[in-house]
């Protein structure tokens, strides 16, 4: 290390400790500052958390929805009606109706070939 660059760091150290030291008067001026950032930290945080949670929820949200088309088509393959399976799930028409066509599009898009649409896929949960 020459001589120049031995400066430059002795500068740089010098610098960083003087910054350290007017942040710790700053403080010192305004206490409730330090208390405040750290609120603001906090907040930052949990909004990331919360957000990683609801992630996860819409891909458990994604894979439930699958599993009960997937059975929904085991009764319509038993020759149920709608209504029948209305009284025996206990879902609505709408939903029942919607998890078929959930499970009509999914098995319409396993049918062995890639369509290329990936969009609807969900990494780490596998439709039925």
């Amino acid at each position: 290390m020459g001589k120049a660059t031995q400066a430059q760091a002795s500068r740089d150290r010098a610098r960083d400790a003087r910054l350290k030291a007017a942040r710790e008067r700053r403080l010192k001026l305004d206490p409730d500052q330090l208390a405040r950032e750290r609120r603001i930290d906090e907040a930052s945080v949990d909004v990331e958390v919360a957000w990683e949670e609801r992630a996860r929820a819409e891909q458990a949200v994604t894979a439930a929805e699958a599993s009960a088309a997937d059975a929904v088509e085991r009764l319509v393959a038993e020759k149920l009606a709608i209504k029948d399976i209305v009284k025996l799930t206990g879902l609505d028409t709408p939903t029942v109706r919607r998890l078929r066509q959930l499970g009509t599009d999914a098995a319409a898009g396993n049918d062995g070939e890639d369509d290329g649409d990936d969009a609807a896929e969900v990494p780490g949960v596998q439709v039925a």
